[in-house]
């Protein structure tokens, strides 16, 4: 595990938020309601360019569906109408594409030479037009330039919040104009933090809009704010008057250039490229909720980086598709636009070169003039209209980063502070040899390219009939594999059963730094690898069909074959009283 130390001009980004709870997992946002009320986790996404920082929180709420109101902390400078409502879905993303992973490697063809194919090898974008004439139909031969069909309008989701911004005195009035009151200590933490500065944001909740998820548990969409202040301070603290428990937070950073570290607690890669039973592929949550306990035992009051990657990648194996620009743009990527002068956001085409001309040429061949000159028109529309798309993707190019804290009061003496820090990778390393191990190690890079990963392989258990077969090579599923092709990530951390996986029973490499032994090295000792025959056994004896075993290295497929051999025992014996 590599300590990640603060390098270069730090990168800003701020929230203050509390809550209101019964003992629970909880979160800092303030809920003012009946008392009942709790929160599992909260979600805070900053987009953030020079001059402009967008920041979206979305809570994960438990309880009284009667009316209650949540209270956010932000900078003197925001107003009314910087303030939104969100989809869920945008923060749902950031979160699945950031998460620790489940990967699966199989093993190539012993026998089949090729070059070994990853399953991020495979061609998921959209290819380039033919050429840079747009929306119009042109031929057999002519395509819609890709960035043409692409969404680019960000989105906001109304009804379910009605925004005040007030002070302290504020707040305290319009709760108990609705009938609402603040946690023990709440009223408190309002003046503290006004006096640093702040205004509070307060949502009331329409809770006929809240999407509920079973019993009385509620998906809150989230809420995006935009300052022009540098943010590089979350006063999580803010919220722990109304905390009964441990609260759970994400924080995910798109800086550009830079990834995102906390400068004023240990930051540390989460471990990542081990090698795991093939038992936690549906349950990663339960997995990972054990070993950040467990990590976090032996380092206290510690942050995990868990992804650093650039936006317009997804990692090693992509659990989904990369971050698609309207959802950069509605995580505040608009707001930063609409501060640009019209040149920038809508900058002159290149001029035409010379084999567009003769296309534009082509096309028009035939036409008459009234039909040439529609043509015209509509090709000038197209070339703005692309440069500009080009233009606003090239402005929105971040470095996606993923930080994840579990604490109580005890283990945050002090509010966060945000920074840069210098490129990483990990966690992309291929499995190799017998086991499948990879490197499981975090170091600088020119690049950031960290990801939270851990691997499973399966062996090719088929009869080898090649005389040099070349064993342990790792890559995609075969074409024969008809399991469920999806990578497993884990997710909704504050609700799993943190007691329900042991990591030493399914964790093969080993970890000495956290009391891991490795299973795999116990499992070799008690049990050798099969060897496979020079030729298939035959079978004199009761008409069975022969059968060969192939090298083995885990336990698991061991038993599988052991399996196999008492039921032709078993069929040997039937066959033979018969």
């Amino acid at each position: 595990m590599l300590p990640l130390r603060s390098l270069g001009r730090a990168a800003p980004l701020g929230l203050a938020l509390g809550f209101f709870v019964t003992p629970a997992q909880a979160s800092p946002v303030m809920i003012a309601g009946e008392g009942t009320e709790k929160v599992h986790s909260t979600h805070v996404s900053i987009l953030k360019q020079p001059g402009t920082s967008a920041v979206s929180i979305m809570p994960d709420y438990q309880g009284s569906l009667s009316p209650f109101s949540l209270i956010i902390a932000i900078p003197s400078d925001v107003g009314l109408d910087q303030v939104i409502g969100l989809k869920r879905e945008f923060i749902d993303r950031l979160d699945n594409i950031t998460a620790p992973k489940f990967a699966e490697f199989w093993e190539q063809d012993p026998c089949d030479p090729t070059p070994v194919q990853q399953e991020w090898q495979r061609d998921l974008t959209a290819k380039a037009a033919n050429g840079f004439l747009g929306t119009v139909e042109t031929g057999p031969t002519q395509k819609v330039a890709k960035e043409l069909l692409m969404d680019m309008k960000s989105q906001a989701k109304k009804g379910e919040y009605a925004f005040s911004i007030l002070d302290a005195a504020g707040v305290s009035a319009h709760l108990q104009k609705r009938g609402l009151k603040l946690p023990t200590g709440g009223q408190e933490s309002l003046t503290s933090y006004e006096g640093q500065g702040f205004k509070f944001l307060v949502a009331d909740v329409e809770t006929g809009r809240v999407e509920l998820v079973g019993g009385n548990r509620a998906q809150l969409s989230p809420i995006r704010f935009v300052t022009s202040s540098d943010y590089s301070n979350i006063p999580a603290r803010f919220g722990l008057p109304s905390a009964a428990a441990k609260q759970e937070l994400y924080i995910f950073t798109l800086v550009p250039d830079q990834r995102t570290q906390v400068k004023n607690y240990p930051t540390k890669a989460a471990p990542t490229n081990w090698v795991v039973s093939f038992d936690i592929k549906e349950k990663m949550g339960e997995f990972y909720a054990a070993l950040h306990d467990r990590y976090l035992e032996k380092n206290p009051k510690t942050f995990l980086l868990e992804y650093a990657y650039p936006s317009w990648d997804c990692g090693k194996p992509c659990p989904n598709e990369r971050l698609l620009p309207h959802e950069l743009l509605s995580l505040g990527g608009d707001a930063i636009d609409a501060k640009l002068p019209e040149s920038e956001r809508r900058p002159a085409p290149a001029p035409l070169t010379p084999e567009e001309e003769a296309q534009q040429k082509t096309v028009a061949e035939g036409k008459t003039p009234k039909e040439k000159k529609e043509l015209e028109k509509q090709w000038k529309i197209d070339r703005e209209e692309l440069a500009a798309r080009k233009a606003t993707l090239a402005r929105h190019r971040y470095i996606l980063s993923r930080l994840h804290y579990r604490y109580d009061a005890a283990s945050l003496p002090t509010d966060i502070e945000l920074g840069g820090g210098a490129a990483v990778t990990g966690g992309v390393a291929l499995p190799e040899g017998e086991m499948g191990a990879a490197d499981t190690s975090v170091t600088a890079a020119p690049e950031n390219a960290l990801q939270t990963r851990f691997n499973h392989v399966h062996p090719d258990i088929s009869v080898l009939k090649c005389e040099k077969p070349e064993r342990y090579r790792w890559g995609k599923s075969p074409r024969t594999y008809r399991g469920l092709n999806k990578i497993w990530v884990a997710e909704d951390l504050s609700r799993k059963k943190r007691d329900k996986i042991k990591l030493e029973d399914v964790v093969f490499t080993p970890v000495p730094d956290l009391g891991i032994p490795g299973k795999a090295v116990t499992a070799k000792k008690e049990a050798a690898p099969v060897e496979a025959p020079a030729a298939p056994v035959e079978e004199k004896k009761g008409g069975l069909c022969s059968f060969a075993v192939p090298e083995l290295s885990q336990t698991g497929l061991g038993l599988v074959w052991s399996a196999m051999g008492l039921a032709v025992l078993a069929r040997r014996r039937k066959n033979k009283k018969a």
